[in-house]
């Protein structure tokens, strides 16, 4: 006899599944750990020990389709990479925190006089991305929701840009064209 279906609800202890191909979102409740930290799950007590980076709470203010996810938050964090060799942290280029800072901070990776990354420069930081189920690496059960690191981008900028080879429209005149022959345009109706 074949097992009943149960339908998903689209939620995992509490943490929304969300899958948003264009989302502008704002980070906020921005805290850096810049050393290995520990913590404990609330329900059943495990203990573990997680890397560096920055943690913070995500909003999704437009979905960009019928607003059904809008208002709706997750958790989500960035974590700085650690040498091999050394044993120290560092924020990588190639990385989720390494895309972060080059939309927080263009050129930061080109430019040593760019101040560091630092949670108040992520604190109600707004950008445009993709948010996709986020999975468990071991399992590849989906935990939550989690920001496309590869899909980051700046919000597009509010003020029109004029095209560069854009010249100024010449001025009217209430002259007639010189040029112009009547009899060839007599044949149009108006």
């Amino acid at each position: 006899m074949p097992l009943p279906r149960k339908k998903d609800d689209a939620t995992t202890g509490g943490a929304p599944i969300l899958n948003i191909p264009r989302a502008h979102v704002k980070l906020f409740d921005v805290e850096e750990y810049e050393k290995p930290y520990a913590v404990e799950r609330k329900r059943d007590g495990a203990k573990f020990t997680l890397d560096p980076g920055f943690n913070c709470n995500v909003e999704v203010l437009n979905d960009h389709r019928d607003g059904f996810d809008n208002g709706t938050r997750f958790f989500e964090s960035f974590k700085y990479k650690q040498d091999r060799k050394t044993g120290k942290w560092f924020n990588k280029e190639n990385s989720k925190l390494g895309s972060v800072t080059k939309v927080v901070k263009p050129g930061y990776f080109q430019d040593e006089t760019i101040s560091p990354l630092m949670a108040d420069d992520l604190e109600g930081f707004e950008m445009i991305c993709r948010v996709k189920p986020k999975k468990n690496p071991t399992n590849g059960e989906v935990v939550g929701s989690t920001i496309d690191w590869e899909t980051m981008e700046a919000l597009p900028s509010k003020r029109k840009k004029k095209p560069a080879d854009r010249e100024a429209a010449p001025a009217q005149t209430d002259a007639e064209p010189e040029d112009l022959n009547e009899d060839e345009w007599s044949d149009i109706p108006f």
